[in-house]
């Protein structure tokens, strides 16, 4: 008898002192893990990676009306904006977060975009286009008529031209001195729009991000002086791609040297 009722309170204490064992998250994937629990619990916090895009004049914040010197003379912008498509980062055994259903359009006071929820881990690499991929571009028609698509929730109407030409992805306007007085007036202004699958391009570079925060940031930043490189505005003033294809391939042509991580 007495050794049934030794049996029966051993049972009684265990399961009491199992029951109060903490629980918690045991899953080393989050930012929430706890290596000294036992019990899990769905109380897992897994972060949310973002991108954030800078704009820079050289080392300048950009600004849209502020004077900045660019190839020597003093220049304003009026309105800068660009298509990203076709985000990917690459974990160090290869694998791909890819963001291929996202289409942000990098603007002043717009440049932190989500890139959805990840978790602990690591990236090597990120790459995209500057530019909207050729598959977005061919489908312009249903894209804009489709108010639910990313595309249709975020484009102006002045970032697309029409349904055979698809999206213009980059566009600077501004103007710049040319009459020498150091003021960049109204009547002295540029106009660049890059669109077409010929003029897209892939940025490609190393991070070593390691996601640690219950919110994380990869962070680059995109120098728009690099992209007028060997661009001279005093007479290189307009371009709709088709009609001055040569200026549109050279600012086409910075792009991937634009763009640089913190």
């Amino acid at each position: 008898m007495k050794g049934k009722l030794f049996l029966f309170l051993s049972v009684i204490f265990t399961g009491f002192f199992s029951c109060s064992e903490p629980a918690g998250c045991v899953d080393s994937r989050a930012v929430n893990f706890d290596p000294t629990i036992t019990v899990a619990n769905a109380s897992c916090v897994y972060p949310e990676l973002f991108l954030q895009i800078g704009l820079f004049v050289d080392t300048l914040p950009f600004e849209i009306n502020r004077i900045y010197d660019i190839n020597g003379y003093k220049t304003a912008f009026k309105q800068f904006q660009c298509y990203l498509s076709d985000i990917e980062l690459t974990r160090p055994d290869q694998t791909v977060l890819s963001g291929s259903n996202l289409y942000p359009l990098l603007r002043e006071g717009q440049t932190f975009f989500s890139l959805g929820d990840v978790y602990v881990e690591s990236f090597d690499n990120i790459s995209f286009n500057v530019g909207v991929d050729p598959a977005a571009n061919a489908n312009i028609f249903s894209f804009l008529n489709d108010p639910l698509h990313p595309l249709a929730l975020q484009s102006p109407d002045t970032m697309h031209w029409n349904y055979n030409d698809g999206y213009i992805f980059l566009k600077m306007v501004g103007k710049v001195d040319r009459n020498g007085d150091n003021i960049p007036n109204e009547h002295e202004s540029f106009d660049l729009q890059i669109g077409t699958d010929q003029l897209l391009r892939t940025v490609d570079l190393t991070i070593n991000k390691s996601v640690e925060l219950e919110n994380d940031t990869v962070k680059l930043k995109l120098d728009v002086n690099k992209l007028l490189l060997n661009v001279d505005l005093q007479t290189e003033q307009n371009t709709m791609t088709i009609d001055n294809l040569p200026l549109a391939t050279k600012i086409a042509d910075n792009i991937a040297a634009a763009v640089t991580t913190y």
